[in-house]
């Protein structure tokens, strides 16, 4: 971090400070012999400063992430990023829990349903890089907080696409904000180019959030949601994900709508 933002000195001074405080000074010496090794920090200033890094570490302390690791690195990461903002406190494993429970319905095998499951508890980790005043903020966002919150998704993408086991989530994960009419984010996909998992994702992820408590407003009944959410079908929402969700217990049993006011509140951000 202080190399990225000062240069080597800034390294070797803050190293220095902190040696047999937060740091080992053997470790700190053995940092010092580097001074002069300019091809280690040259490469250090390249586009994969983790992949010179990670090359240091011992071969026999290299753990290879098996199917149930990977599962545990997701769930660990979901904490993470929920509790960023007291406002989150469960969202991803609540839009994990959602998302695998409609995908149930329209017959995803265990590996779709696994791979579904990590991609919703990684969809948000881009909110990492968007500031608490905006996540947290009760009002209404200004249109340069508004640019900050779009950019969550591309965030999530760029990070799981630096990951190989997530890599190939990184897409499904960050298009939970698109809509089936091109007018979501980050990217503006339609339809035709949104995969079922996406589509999936983009509804859980609205279920999710209208449930539970937002600094704007207070969580919505399953009535008021499946009648928020009836409404876009077709625009925002894929009917076949949304009908499969109406067919889960996350609303509780079907009813009769309530009515919506025409100032319905913001669904999600």
């Amino acid at each position: 971090m202080f190399f990225a933002a000062a240069g080597p000195r800034a390294v070797f001074d803050v190293a220095a400070d902190r040696s047999g405080t937060w740091f080992d000074p053997a470790l700190v010496a053995a940092l010092r012999s580097t001074r002069r090794d300019r091809r280690f920090w040259s490469a250090l200033g390249g586009h994969e400063p983790h992949a010179v890094i990670g090359a240091f570490e011992p071969r026999d302390r290299v753990q290879t992430a098996d199917s149930e690791r990977l599962d545990r690195v997701a769930e660990a990461f979901a904490l993470i990023i929920d509790a960023k903002s007291p406002y989150t406190g469960s969202h991803s494993v609540g839009v994990a829990r959602i998302a695998v429970a409609v995908a149930d319905v329209l017959g995803y095998g265990p590996r779709a349903l696994r791979d579904l499951r990590r991609a919703a508890l990684l969809h948000d980790i881009g909110k990492l890089g968007v500031s608490n005043l905006i996540l947290d903020k009760p009002g209404k966002l200004t249109d340069e907080e508004w640019v900050q919150m779009r950019r969550h998704p591309e965030l999530t993408v760029r990070i799981l696409q630096r990951v190989g086991a997530f890599r190939g989530l990184a897409a499904t994960a960050g298009a939970h904000h698109e809509r089936l009419d091109g007018r979501g984010y980050h990217l503006g996909l339609r339809g035709e180019q949104l995969n079922r998992d996406a589509r999936i994702l983009a509804v859980a992820d609205v279920c999710e959030a209208l449930t539970a408590d937002r600094p704007y407003r207070q969580a919505m009944e399953p009535d008021q949601v499946r009648a928020i959410m009836r409404r876009d079908a077709g625009l925002a929402f894929c009917p076949e994900a949304l009908g499969a969700l109406e067919e889960t217990r996350e609303l509780g049993p079907v009813g009769l709508a309530t009515p919506v006011s025409p100032a319905a509140p913001r669904a999600a951000r």
